[in-house]
């Protein structure tokens, strides 16, 4: 079986068999199901709404995802890379194996809830996103722009880089409520 590394994280990819879904009927929602062995290359998911599904060994390329509704979702061995989550609202995702994002676009999604511990972050905009009580110590995003985050107590424990340190001090002052001033 093949893997991709990112990061230490090593995310168990589909086999190769398996033709890669190119679309999605727009507005189709998906419920209660679970997802494996699956690549979606390219397809447009925007505004579209997934709710209490399980996705596992799925790679997601080059896809749209802007306004989308991810809902209860469980990830495990899963592989975001390239993809755009404009404006997305993420309830309570688990990661319960290796998720990897790779050169995503998250501004201003929302993540509430949910357990992202453990998931790397690699190359991604993060610009203008909002955590809002994500546990996400071991979360790895190092590499990321990170400008504009809201909700930086949800960072507690995760992995960043001492360049991104500047940006998030700003974020946290903010979140604060601090009012920093020269002397």
């Amino acid at each position: 079986m093949e893997t991709k590394e990112v990061r230490g994280a090593k995310v168990l990819l589909p086999s190769e068999d398996e033709t890669p879904v190119s679309s999605w009927p727009f507005g189709t929602p998906l419920e209660g199901e679970k997802v494996s062995n699956t690549e979606f290359r390219g397809v447009d998911l925007s505004s579209h709404r997934w709710e209490q599904v399980e996705l596992s060994r799925v790679v997601f390329a080059d896809s749209r995802m802007m306004g989308l509704t991810m809902e209860d979702v469980t990830l495990s061995d899963v592989l975001f890379q390239g993809c755009q989550f404009d404006y997305a609202t993420l309830n309570r995702l688990r990661a319960k194996g290796s998720v990897a994002f790779v050169n995503c676009r998250f501004r201003e999604a929302i993540f509430t809830g949910g357990d992202l511990g453990s998931t790397v972050f690699d190359d991604c905009s993060l610009s203008g996103v909002e955590f809002d009580s994500v546990k996400m110590a071991g979360t790895d995003i190092r590499g990321c722009e990170v400008s504009g985050i809201i909700g930086v107590s949800s960072l507690k424990g995760a992995h960043v880089a001492p360049n991104q340190l500047p940006e998030l001090f700003d974020a946290f002052a903010k979140d604060l409520g601090l009012k920093v001033s020269e002397v």
